[in-house]
């Protein structure tokens, strides 16, 4: 099944667009035909100049019939032609203020969404963000900072450890590469705390044991 197309939804103001333009066209079909008939009665009043002269054609009544409705159809044709104007001048002015009416609706759309948008950007709203935002680089600057000192003092650290060093070499040479008899002879215990080396007595040797004599059997 297809799927049906969405209406078109016609408004007062397109079918009296319509109206006006079917007038219109009305009015041009008449303008038409009105110039054919006083072309076809021009015709026939020439005619009748052809079989009547002077005195004559003054006095027809035929010939005066025709050119007064020569000068009755022209005198409508002039104002069809003016009508027709004003109602191209009409349609035009309402197409104008139509396309008017969407530009101001289309305006007022515009600033009722960017009514709404301001009011959703505050400036409140955005002082707020913007606080938030400073307030969070300003923590991340602190932690890298505290980072950055823990590093540096380490690695400070690690350099005055080694600049004593280089000055206690410097100062003091070998005196601590080398152990000093004294401070051996400091570290030994008293000797009246001294006590004799047990001497184990040395084990008798025992006498291997001798073998029993084995018996051998009499012989019968």
């Amino acid at each position: 099944m297809g799927q049906q197309g969405s209406r078109i939804k016609v408004t007062e103001a397109d079918k009296a667009m319509l109206q006006l333009k079917m007038t219109k066209d009305e009015l041009h079909r008449y303008s038409r035909r009105t110039e054919n008939l006083i072309g076809t009665e021009r015709a026939q009043l020439k005619t009748l100049c052809k079989s009547l002269h002077g005195k004559q054609l003054k006095q027809d009544n035929r010939a005066r019939l025709l050119l007064k409705r020569v000068h009755y159809q022209e005198r409508l044709l002039e104002q069809c032609s003016d009508q027709i104007i004003n109602l191209e001048t009409m349609v035009q002015s309402i197409e104008f203020k139509l396309i008017e009416r969407q530009f101001i609706d289309g305006l007022q759309h515009g600033n009722e969404l960017l009514k709404k948008l301001n009011s959703e950007l505050s400036l409140e709203r955005v002082e707020n963000v913007m606080d938030a935002a400073a307030e969070q680089i300003e923590i991340q600057r602190e932690v890298d900072d505290a980072l950055s000192n823990a590093i540096l003092g380490s690695t400070v650290n690690d350099e005055i450890d080694r600049e004593l060093e280089s000055l206690d070499q410097e100062v003091n040479g070998d005196k601590d590469t080398v152990p000093r008899v004294q401070d051996k002879l400091d570290q030994l215990p008293p000797a009246n705390k001294l006590t004799e080396p047990k001497v184990s007595a040395p084990e008798e040797e025992k006498e291997p044991q001798r073998e029993a004599p084995r018996e051998e059997p009499l012989l019968a």
